[in-house]
């Protein structure tokens, strides 16, 4: 029908305005990562309201994030859309489909932003470059991939100030604010964190940038209480 004919015509510009939007970021963002040496960055952020999604660049992977719908969104609408997008990141960007990874970014309650999926693909783990650095991520196991992209500039300016100081990193997650503190100087840290998964975590992290030492302490403790 002429409905339908419109509907499928409304939905082939959509997904060509995100390809291209996607095309321009990379463009633009692209110069300017390889300017400052940067190899993690959000390339998409929702900027067409109708695709909404989070797209971030980990070197050669990409880890797509859906911001869950309001009920008011119709479901198969926002499921094509989701279609399209899964289908134009891979081209766009060049990446294999195997190395593009999703999730959906829901409100959380409790401790559900820390639980971990159990998707059982190994190809999650990933190590990536920041700055002189490595960390791990996990692209797909968990809410947050364990690297806070938006933190970049935070954990750079803690690197440059910490030489000769002691380093206290509260709720430290995987401790890469520690890893910046520790490689710039600290002449200590302590990391607390409840979850000895991220502690886990921070611990491979000192131990890839080679600061595993007794300077530099894990400790498993409530924040508040301890």
């Amino acid at each position: 029908t002429g409905a339908e004919t419109g509907a499928e015509t409304g939905a082939d510009s959509g997904a060509e305005a995100f390809a291209n939007r996607l095309r321009k970021n990379l463009r633009h963002l692209g110069k300017w990562a390889r300017r400052e040496g940067i190899f993690c960055y959000r390339l998409y952020d929702a900027d067409l309201p109708e695709y909404s999604v989070a797209v971030d660049l980990y070197e050669d992977a990409v880890c797509i994030q859906e911001y869950e719908a309001p009920r008011t969104v119709d479901a198969a609408a926002a499921q094509r859309r989701l279609r399209q997008i899964l289908s134009s990141v891979p081209t766009v960007l060049g990446v294999p489909a195997s190395r593009v990874f999703f999730k959906v970014r829901r409100r959380q309650r409790g401790g559900a932003q820390y639980e971990r999926r159990n998707t059982g693909n190994p190809e999650a783990w990933k190590i990536v470059r920041e700055g002189a650095h490595r960390f791990w991520v996990n692209l797909e196991d968990y809410l947050d991939t364990g690297l806070f992209l938006d933190h970049r500039p935070l954990r750079r300016l803690l690197g440059a100030r910490a030489a000769g100081r002691c380093c206290l990193n509260l709720f430290g997650y995987t401790g890469t604010a520690t890893v910046h503190a520790a490689a710039g100087g600290a002449t200590a840290t302590t990391t607390v964190d409840l979850s000895s998964t991220y502690l886990d975590w921070a611990q491979r992290n000192l131990e890839l940038n080679r600061l595993s030492d007794r300077r530099h302490e894990l400790v498993r403790a409530d924040v508040l209480r301890w």
